[in-house]
């Protein structure tokens, strides 16, 4: 009778050292391809949401004032759908659904956008104004990215609302590449007024 040839242990373990170059090589591409992805959703997310406030000054002369500042889906949206509420003629949401049709709840990370909006327009409110409210001049608009906090420049003396947050990233945010930490997946991801402050430039990696 014929006996059956099992593998020689030297065959399973060149079974097991491909397996495991092929792991060394293929999880690091799949985490990095996660984290590009939540970066690219994070970016759209802040972009939409950005027309949407601009779309909303042009119709009412500002942002939604300092009174609102914090988590935009707490802010514009919320659960209960009560986010910027009319206090004037006309009752219920103004930014949502008229502006955007939904707020998101959190970035790629999971965590929570911020917004910040400085300082008060000091035209008039006209009598008709449907508001009833103040809104703001600047607002600033960002992510954390995957370390879940603020970089220095966003947290740099002063910078407590979206005047002095926009003033500060336009004269911290890089103006030449390298300059700060813009190749980092815990970048943040900055938005004032019309456009992007800092976002992820170049080959990205983890600077944990």
């Amino acid at each position: 009778m014929k006996k059956n040839k099992g593998f020689t242990l030297i065959e399973l373990l060149i079974v097991v050292a491909i397996i495991g170059i092929i792991a060394a090589i293929a999880i690091p591409n799949l985490l990095d391809a996660i984290e590009r992805s939540r970066q690219k959703s994070t970016m759209s997310d802040i972009t939409n949401l950005a027309t949407a406030l601009q779309n909303f000054s042009t119709d009412f002369q500002g942002y939604p004032n300092n009174t609102h500042n914090g988590d935009p889906f707490t802010t514009f949206g919320g659960v209960d759908g009560a986010g910027w509420q009319s206090t004037g003629t006309v009752p219920g949401n103004v930014f949502v659904p008229d502006y955007t049709q939904a707020v998101p709840m959190a970035d790629g990370w999971k965590s929570p956008y911020n917004y910040q909006a400085d300082p008060d327009r000091t035209v008039p409110l006209t009598p008709n104004d449907p508001l009833g409210q103040q809104r703001a001049i600047h607002f600033t608009l960002w992510s954390m990215g995957n370390d879940g906090a603020n970089s220095a420049a966003a947290t740099d003396a002063g910078a407590t609302d979206g005047q002095s947050i926009a003033a500060n990233w336009n004269q911290l945010a890089p103006v030449v590449s390298g300059t700060r930490d813009t190749h980092c997946y815990m970048t943040d991801i900055v938005w004032c007024d019309a456009s992007f402050m800092q976002r992820p430039e170049g080959k990205q990696k983890n600077c944990q």
